[in-house]
């Protein structure tokens, strides 16, 4: 009688091995894909911040320049920031001269990153409550994590690349 019941049961232990092993795989499975996408996303996150960065330093090295009166006219001389000298993408003026657009560009320092901002600081004049030629200072800084390109003199913020990610701040005063 005992020997009949052994020869009924035979193929439990198997069925049961199988179905612990897949669940223990599906359950290994779906950890990997969430610590996958975690990673990619704590890495946006970092690009990210490092654009912001960038972005900031550009627009706090074009308010101390702005301050110091540098952006009155032509700039004749390569403003100076983080301890460096700024790239300067050529003066763009228009109109009766009350209106004046500054290009100029900034590598973030360090060896190791390549993290730039464009920075434009555009000077009018307006209209505010009938009161005529009230100056106004626009700056906008555009921070990118990644896209120094060394090789490309005129424009060397310029590097293309899936990885690169764009912040920008814009300040009017």
């Amino acid at each position: 009688m005992i020997i009949k019941e052994l020869k009924n049961n035979r193929g439990y232990t198997l069925l049961f091995a199988v179905l612990v092993s897949s669940v223990v795989l599906s359950v290994g499975i779906s950890i990997l894909t969430i610590s996958k996408k975690e990673f990619l996303l704590s890495s946006a996150v970092r690009e990210s911040v490092s654009a912001f960065y960038a972005a900031d330093s550009g627009l706090e090295c074009a308010i101390k320049h702005d301050n110091d009166g540098d952006f009155v006219g032509p700039l004749t001389v390569a403003p100076s920031c983080m301890g460096g000298s700024v790239n300067i993408i050529p003066l763009a003026s228009s109109g009766s001269g009350q209106t004046s657009i500054t290009t100029f560009q900034v590598k973030m320092p360090g060896n190791t990153t390549t993290a730039c901002a464009i920075v434009t600081v555009s000077r009018y004049l307006i209209t505010v409550d009938l009161i005529p030629n009230v100056p106004v200072t626009s700056i906008e800084s555009r921070g990118y994590n990644l896209g120094w390109d060394t090789t490309n003199s005129s424009n060397p913020c310029s590097q293309i690349s899936s990885r690169r990610v764009e912040r920008a701040i814009r300040y009017t005063y």
